[in-house]
Formats: C-alpha cells, structure tokens, sequence
C-alpha cells in the first residue's frame, strides 16, 4: 500500500479553475472522503489522482513518487466508477479477470485472486452470472472485486453508491468499511452525500470551488467547523443559521439577539464589538419544541420518524429553522410554537463566516 501526497495541484480548463493550489497528505491505510457539493471539484481531483486527467500545476506524489507524468494503468491505483462499467456481454468472473488477463497473469493466478475477492465480497454464487442477471448491489461488490484483483496501492471511489436505492446504500457502506479493514488499504472516496463521509471516513476533505474549507476527522468538523459552510454542509438535518447581533461582551461570553425577543449566551475566542452582526448556529438536536423558549415561531411542517420527530418552523423575522422532538406530541401546522435551546455548543461566525466559538457546553437558554 502507499500513502498519497498533492503538493499545490491545480487544474485549468482555458481561463477556469477547478483545482487551486491543493496541497494534502493522506496517510497510509487511511480511508479519507472529498466531499462537497456538485461542481466542487471532488471527481476532477479524483481523476488526476487516477492519471485520467492532467495536472495543470503542482504535483501527485504515490508512495513519494511523482507520478504526474506516469500513464493510468502504470500508477497502481485501480479506480471503481459510479455506473460500474462492468462489460455486459461478460460474466462476473471473466469481468473480474479482465484487466489481468490482458497483460498476461497467468492463469492460475487470475483463478486465486478471483477466488480470494469472491470470498471477501460474498460473490461467490454470482461468478457465473452476467450483469444483467445481478441487482445493483451486487454490480458493484463485482466492480470492487475487479479493483481488488488488481492489488493496488491505493483504491479510488467516484460516487460508487449513488444508483442504488437508500436500504442498498446503506448495506454497501458497511461492506466498503469492512473491506477498508480487512485489506489495511488506503482508500479515497469522493461522494456529495455527507452521510457517507461522516460514517465512513478517517478524515473528511471538504472542498468548495475547487478549494480546501477543512480537513479533519468526522466528530471534528461536525463539532468544531471552521466555518458557517462546513457547519451547514456536514449534519442531517442541516444546522439553524440565525442572524444576530451582539448586545453585551463580558470577556469570553457575549450576549446575543435573533429572531426579535431571542436572547442568548455564548463563549467566544475572538469577541466581536457590542452592536456587530454575527451569525449562531444551532444544531436540530439542541433545539426543540417546549412550553417555554427563546425562540418562537409557525409552524410549516413535522416529519414522523417513529421516536423522532421534525418539526420545520419560520421565525418571526423570517429565518426558517428546524428541530428535534423525541417524546410527546408535536405541535400542530400553522400553530404558533416556542423552541428551547437545551445545552450544546452555539456556533457563532463572524461577518465572513469564520467560526469564532469556544465550543463549551453551554446551558440552555
């Protein structure tokens, strides 16, 4: 296996950019996620890992060799695509033993290493059948297993989960995790559902138009985002953004107002001036419906998830918010509903967006 550098990547197409002077290191055995949203530049990046596309300006570094110049097939990386590409005309096996039996692995061996990636994905009733003939799922255990004949250095995922149904998807997380374990591979994952990164990676790279936001463990950027764009993207459902403004500093702790009689407090490392605008962020499952809150407002929507429920409301001043209601009944749509802020952490950015909160628990408003 072999760890991944990228030292000031760039890619261009004419006068656009789309990769801008990324630098990263991946570790050895690491499973690591680009995640973003559509047009970020996760799969182009991907691709100039693989050698599919070429590098504008910096370098791609395997195993601490530069490989810019170096042809696809040569990089040791083996690629598994969103659509499969699996030859229809062609049997699981024999799709399998392709990539090896066109540079001459001998047959025995083909026949081993077949053997080996059948047993690890469960494939071994499906050798025989061609892919019409297999569901979705198993499509893609026979894409992976291809990747795996081939012995990498490093595996690449370009959205391989999304033409699956939702049950699907979930199943085959679980099965690109304990492949990811039992194989000690270093493994890159590009995907724009932020599910899969937050329960499957090591690390998480976000990326925004072609640029780096944060990197860091899930729990990491969940808990700690380095600003209101990490915060928004990573989290089911998304964050509460409220506007604010700041009424009081005393040292660490400012006194906010939102949302016309909202008052609350927050710790802060970087205090911003009495009468500036921030914005806080309240996560769903620190907000919820109660008799007596600190925000009021309509409610538009709930959605029953068995011991939880949703509820979607407008505020006064027009921000929509949503959160959690585990237990009891949820108040009716159109209705007017106070939410309480229960304890955990109030995001505070600043005017460009830049977290500037301690991340202390904080009691409830």
């Amino acid at each position: 296996m072999a760890g991944v550098t990228l030292a000031g990547v760039s890619k261009s197409y004419g006068t656009v950019n789309v990769i801008r002077d990324i630098s990263l290191s991946i570790n050895d055995g690491e499973f690591l996620v680009f995640v973003g949203p559509s047009g970020c530049g996760k799969s182009t990046l991907l691709r100039m890992i693989a050698g599919f596309e070429t590098i504008t300006g910096g370098d791609v570094l395997l195993g601490g060799n530069r490989v810019n110049d170096m042809a696809a097939r040569d990089r040791g990386v083996a690629m598994v695509f969103q659509n499969y590409a699996l030859y229809p005309h062609m049997t699981a096996r024999e799709n399998m033993a392709f990539g090896l039996r066109n540079i001459g692995t001998p047959k025995v061996e083909i026949a081993s290493r077949i053997d080996k990636a059948a047993a690890i994905l469960q494939l071994e009733p499906y050798l025989d059948r061609k892919p019409k003939a297999l569901s979705g799922g198993q499509r893609q255990r026979v894409a992976i297993g291809r990747a795996i004949m081939r012995e990498p250095d490093v595996f690449l995922f370009d959205e391989p989960l999304s033409n699956l149904d939702a049950a699907l998807r979930v199943s085959m997380r679980t099965e690109i995790a304990k492949l990811h374990h039992r194989l000690a591979a270093t493994m890159i994952y590009v995907t724009h559902d932020q599910t899969e990164a937050m329960t499957m990676a090591d690390r998480i790279v976000v990326l925004r138009d072609g640029q780096i936001e944060q990197v860091g463990a899930p729990i990491e950027l969940y808990e700690r985002p380095a600003n209101a764009f990490v915060a928004g993207f990573l989290g089911a459902p998304r964050i509460n953004l409220l506007p604010a403004t700041v009424t009081a500093v005393d040292g660490e702790t400012v006194e906010l107002a939102c949302a016309g009689d909202a008052r609350l407090t927050a710790k802060v490392r970087a205090s911003p001036a009495k009468g500036d605008t921030v914005t806080i962020g309240l996560r769903p499952e620190i907000l919820s419906p109660a008799d007596e809150g600190a925000l009021s407002g309509i409610v538009d929507v709930v959605e029953q998830l068995g011991s939880l429920q949703l509820v979607y409301a407008t505020l006064a001043d027009g921000t929509a918010i949503v959160s959690e209601l585990r237990g009891g009944a949820a108040p009716s749509i159109g209705s007017v509903a106070r939410f309480a802020i229960g304890p955990g952490t109030r995001h505070v950015f600043d005017a460009n967006k830049v977290s500037i909160t301690l991340h202390s628990e904080v009691d409830g408003a």
